[in-house]
């Protein structure tokens, strides 16, 4: 009974935080919401540049209370993330972590938060440059050092490809990756989620995909926060 009622309390605390961060979203109003999904311990320094003193409110997103997350959730479902609400989704190194199957419907629950304003910002890990490694140079080989949280590790292709050894063997299972992504295959699905103009970029030094996918063309934020032009639609013959 002890168990049960601390397991209650817990869940009670978590609900009542996720409230009021839910209603601090809502009434943020002339802010923009950036959503840091599977934020960890990183900080703004990983973000975009953006004024987050006068535009911008950084809310942070993570299923481990541990992190001290703004809202306590899963990023395959945002259960608790209103549609429409956000206007910029970052997520570093969340998608790998995922099984296989999930990414679809994580991918439509990024979809469903984002207001037809908004845009998404994926980083993760390049399959198709860390196969070429593996054939370059083997798989063991350090290929860069990481930065994460304080500690400085060796990155291996074994590393990018099945999760960072250093962190699974500290016993931290969640580090494992479950899935990977090719600039082809990232771009097919972000676009069967919904979103109506995706760009993806390979960062050659980090063997990362730099992806932004954009919900609605017209009005997007994006196009002014990075200087460009809306492309035309896309036109067919008759």
């Amino acid at each position: 009974k002890a168990v049960t009622a601390a397991v209650f309390i817990i869940c009670l605390s978590i609900s009542r935080k996720n409230m009021v961060n839910m209603a601090t979203i809502r009434e943020s109003a002339g802010m923009k919401t950036l959503l840091h999904v599977g934020c960890g311990r990183q900080g703004k320094e990983i973000l975009p540049p953006l004024d987050f003193e006068n535009e911008w409110r950084e809310i942070r997103v993570d299923i481990d209370p541990d992190v001290n997350p703004d809202v306590i959730d899963d990023i395959r479902t945002l259960a608790t993330i209103p549609d429409d609400s956000a206007h910029l989704l970052f997520s570093k190194h969340n998608l790998e972590h995922l099984e296989f199957h999930d990414v679809p419907r994580c991918l439509a629950n990024f979809y469903r938060v984002l207001d037809d304003t908004g845009f998404l910002i994926i980083r993760t890990p390049n399959l198709e440059q860390v196969c070429r490694a593996i054939l370059e140079v083997g798989v063991e080989k350090n290929l860069y050092t990481a930065n994460i949280n304080g500690e400085r590790n060796p990155v291996m292709p074994m590393d990018i490809l099945f999760g960072a050894s250093w962190e699974i063997e500290k016993g931290n299972h969640f580090m494992a990756h479950r899935t990977a992504f090719t600039a082809k295959n990232l771009e097919q699905k972000l676009r069967d989620a919904g979103f109506e103009h995706v760009d993806i970029k390979p960062a050659e030094a980090s063997y990362e995909l730099l992806a932004v996918a954009v919900k609605k063309i017209d009005g997007n934020v994006y196009w002014p926060l990075r200087g460009k032009t809306p492309p035309a639609p896309a036109t067919t013959g008759v």
